[in-house]
């Protein structure tokens, strides 16, 4: 009885070997995969230089009253945007009034009293030079009268340039004496982008076919306004652009400078999807001999509008790179170079 049961034991156990030896065969079953390839293209062009940039505001403008006074309202909140000739703020008036008022009373009762005599010149009752004396003192009063006139519309701030308001320093019943400032205006008129370059780049800035910054997913056109032909104590150039839209003064920005003449770039050039990432470096699959794919570990230099990569380094221009079905592919895959059909419209298996 025990030799059978140790013969059904053997048994069972040759079964499992043999099952288990079944899907091993499967597993071990090499699976080819279809891709399509691309042999990278020699390319020559303007090397595009990366730098940290600036958003800046044209200028920032202090405003204060032109004359002392207590100030009776301020009409404006900071971060508010005016407009060129917009009332900020006034100061009390009723002083100043009071001079206008006064100039005006003396300017006129003098000026009917030279009137009068005028016709008396003319009727020859009275001497030129005292005729003359009366003309020059109404002409005195007229200018205090202006002036007067003048002290009164220095009681309102107004906008000299369209912008933002940066900060307000007082509040209404302060006094202030004139000159004070009271309004700091941010102009917004022109809105620069300043980047800081490097000897190499600033000895071939005159070449620059164009230049352009990327701000939170946008592009802007940038135009070379200014450089300062001083480097500083880093051994950086200045240099100001100003930029085709708007953005807030005090923003980071990435510039671009294409530079040609002496700077240029070499490099093979491929579709920029072929690539890939993996732990922070970047590769693309290249078919190598018995059509196994390896990675190979690429420098790319900039990706252009059409979607081209230039590789600086890890490529050669006979290599099959795999353009087409990349992220479906594990180092050593075996695979199989398919063209693109009228179907395969984009490239796409």
């Amino acid at each position: 009885m025990k030799v059978i049961k140790s013969f059904v034991i053997s048994l069972a156990a040759v079964s499992l070997l043999t099952a288990c030896g079944g899907n091993d065969k499967e597993t071990n079953e090499v699976k080819v995969r279809n891709v399509m390839t691309v042999l990278p293209l020699n390319r020559q062009e303007a090397a595009v230089k990366n730098f940290s940039g600036v958003v800046k505001e044209n200028s920032t403008v202090s405003l204060s009253f032109r004359t002392p006074g207590q100030i009776m309202r301020i009409l404006v909140k900071e971060g508010a945007h005016v407009s060129k000739g917009q009332l900020l703020a006034t100061l009390d008036t009723k002083d100043y009034q009071l001079q206008v008022d006064a100039a005006q009373t003396q300017y006129d009762q003098l000026k009917n009293e030279v009137e009068r005599m005028r016709k008396l010149h003319e009727a020859n009752s009275l001497s030129g030079n005292d005729f003359e004396k009366a003309t020059s003192g109404l002409e005195q009063l007229r200018i205090k009268l202006q002036n007067a006139k003048n002290q009164l519309s220095y009681t309102q701030l107004t906008a000299p340039v369209s912008g933002t308001i940066q900060k307000v320093n007082f509040e209404p019943s302060e006094m202030v004496s004139a000159g004070l400032p009271v309004i700091d205006l941010i102009d917004t008129r022109s809105i620069e982008v300043d980047v800081n370059i490097p000897n190499d780049v600033y000895r071939f800035l005159s070449n620059t076919t164009e230049a352009y910054c990327i701000a939170a997913g946008e592009r802007y056109n940038l135009h070379k306004k200014s450089v300062l032909a001083k480097a500083d104590a880093n051994q950086l150039f200045t240099v100001k652009y100003t930029i085709d839209g708007q953005l807030s003064p005090g923003v980071n920005v990435d510039v671009y400078i294409e530079v040609g003449g002496g700077l240029t770039v070499s490099g093979l050039s491929i579709p920029a999807h072929a690539i890939f990432e993996d732990g922070g470096k970047t590769y693309v699959w290249v078919v190598e001999q018995g059509n196994i794919v390896k990675r190979h570990a690429i420098t790319v230099n900039k990706v252009d509008s059409e979607g081209m990569a230039v590789v600086e380094s890890g490529l050669s221009a006979t290599d099959q790179v795999v353009k087409a079905g990349v992220k479906a592919l594990h180092e050593g895959d075996k695979v199989k170079i398919v063209t693109q059909h009228n179907t395969n419209v984009g490239d796409l298996l």
